[in-house]
């Protein structure tokens, strides 16, 4: 994914933005990464786990059950109490991809890179979870409609609509896969131009700022991304599930 041409661009500075450690042809740092973020989520689970009292909640208990309530809020909503299976579902897609969005503010470890690449910004991760919202959405149609009322959904009145109904059904998961993907890369690139200029003194005061302040941003935009991924994933599961009628 890195451009050869972008160094040129940016006066010979080297951008390794979308360079990526190589082992039998995968994404090592992307793999290592992911791990990184999902221990974080799973820490972050038991400690709220551990935590949790039925009296004066501490500020991570407030935080996740504010996230729970609302991902609650938009099942019951679109689907309905019976589907509160959705929810766990919801909450943990939008942790992870969180702490996969918030991955890059750490300092790098490995490539000569002077920060950690989020996974979100390797189109492979962003695709895989697209595949897997794709696939359970899909499920919960068929056991919601019966494979004749999904099958049929596609084919209904005007019927010359069939082809686009069926692309528009393969498009969810590259267009969820590549929003969550193109946010992320760009804001790497950023951080990474901004910390290529500390190289010279008298850039260096400046691009400090201007990195710290550009990773605080970057962490509102995982923020914003990671909402928007989970809320489409709700949507699509409720657009499944839905009357064939509506």
């Amino acid at each position: 994914m890195h451009s050869p041409h972008l160094p040129a661009l940016l006066g010979g500075i080297n951008i390794p933005v979308g360079d990526h450690v190589k082992f039998a042809g995968l994404n090592m740092d992307t793999i290592w990464t992911t791990v990184i973020a999902s221990l974080a989520v799973i820490a972050l689970g038991l400690y709220v786990r551990r935590k949790v009292t039925s009296g004066v909640p501490n500020k991570v208990q407030v935080i996740w059950e504010l996230l729970v309530n609302w991902v609650s809020d938009q099942v019951e909503t679109g689907m309905g109490p019976g589907y509160r299976h959705v929810v766990p579902l919801g909450v943990t897609i939008f942790v992870l991809v969180l702490f996969c969005n918030w991955v890059e503010i750490l300092p790098g470890l490995w490539h000569n890179t002077d920060y950690l690449p989020s996974p979100s910004a390797d189109v492979n991760l962003t695709y895989a979870l697209a595949v897997l919202v794709f696939i359970l959405t899909n499920v919960a149609s068929i056991r919601a409609r019966g494979i004749g009322g999904y099958t049929r959904a596609f084919f209904a009145r005007p019927r010359w609509l069939a082809p686009i109904r069926i692309l528009e059904e393969l498009m969810k998961p590259i267009t969820l896969a590549l929003r969550l993907f193109g946010n992320i890369f760009s804001g790497g690139i950023m951080i990474a131009l901004l910390l290529a200029l500390a190289s010279p003194i008298y850039f260096a005061p400046a691009s400090i700022v201007f990195s710290v302040a550009w990773k605080i941003f970057d962490m509102a935009i995982g923020v914003i991304q990671a909402f928007i991924f989970a809320l489409l994933t709700i949507l699509y599961y409720q657009f499944a599930v839905a009357e064939e009628a509506h």
